[in-house]
């Protein structure tokens, strides 16, 4: 019986613990390609209403997302995002305050994972998650969910800390607003035997094409350097992606529970109970 006391005080403690976040949200991420595999970006979140409608297959991207495609310039999606509009349909005007931010600060190589807190508002304003990263090296290749209902946090956080894969078969599109060609791709200095990237933005020629999935990767590359072995790249290989390009965990970040036991008085309860234990 003796045992009793710190094993419920502990449950208790962190039951407590973990529902005392508040609203402090950690998200990582980890680029899942194997070694000279594909680089990603750094990543654009944000914590909305679920008004925030990034891109819809089949329609042509916004120049704000071919800002984030082309180049991996979040600028244009951020500002629309911070002046409540939406990229597919700005005459809606949602209520309330949004977060985001960058998770990264520089391109996130295979292997590698980053993280960031943000500090949300609670409640709708923030109950829904989005996310945009271009693909590297490539033309105007990108991972990001076009539902802006995906992700539910009110659901995600229900049980605990969740992850979910993100650029799996049929999840990497293809802006359609550059010509796929090597010698003005982005991010090819991070891959020996490719041309040297574009030397400024917006380089590539147009391709005047609509948002789609990418069902074969790099096939229709212009300039691929002779005998250059894209077979790391493929990422509708199941045995080369089998969690796609990267996964996404998103958590709670709990008070510590030192600072919440010295408020609440319970810390003393502890060393009682270690004493008759």
């Amino acid at each position: 019986m003796k045992k009793m006391v710190p094993v419920m005080l502990t449950a208790l403690l962190a039951s407590t613990v973990m529902s005392a976040h508040a609203s402090a949200i950690k998200v990582t991420i980890t680029n899942n390609a194997p070694a000279g595999g594909l680089a990603l970006t750094p990543f654009w979140v944000g914590f909305h209403n679920g008004s925030f409608d990034l891109f819809n297959s089949g329609e042509a991207a916004s120049g704000a997302l071919q800002s984030l495609a082309e180049d991996g310039n979040p600028s244009g999606i951020s500002a629309s995002f911070a002046a409540n509009g939406t990229l597919a349909a700005a005459s809606v005007a949602p209520t309330g305050t949004r977060v985001q931010g960058m998770v990264g600060g520089a391109p996130i190589t295979p292997g590698s994972s980053v993280s960031a807190i943000f500090n949300l508002s609670g409640g709708a304003d923030n109950q829904y998650f989005s996310y945009a990263s271009m693909v590297l090296p490539s033309s105007d290749y990108f991972i990001a969910n076009g539902d802006p209902f995906e992700y539910d946090l009110a659901s995600l956080l229900a049980n605990g800390p969740v992850s979910f894969d993100v650029g799996l078969p049929g999840g990497v599109n293809d802006a359609g607003t550059e010509i796929n060609d090597f010698t003005s791709s982005a991010g090819n200095g991070l891959f020996a035997g490719l041309p040297p990237m574009q030397g400024a933005p917006n380089t590539g020629a147009d391709e005047n094409g609509v948002v789609h999935d990418v069902l074969s990767p790099y096939a229709n590359f212009l300039n691929t350097p002779t005998g250059y072995d894209l077979s790391g790249f493929d990422f509708t290989s199941a045995s080369t992606y089998p969690h796609g390009l990267a996964t996404i965990e998103i958590s709670a970040v709990p008070v510590p529970a030192a600072a919440w036991l010295m408020g609440s008085g319970l810390l003393g309860l502890v060393g009682v109970a270690r004493r008759k234990g």
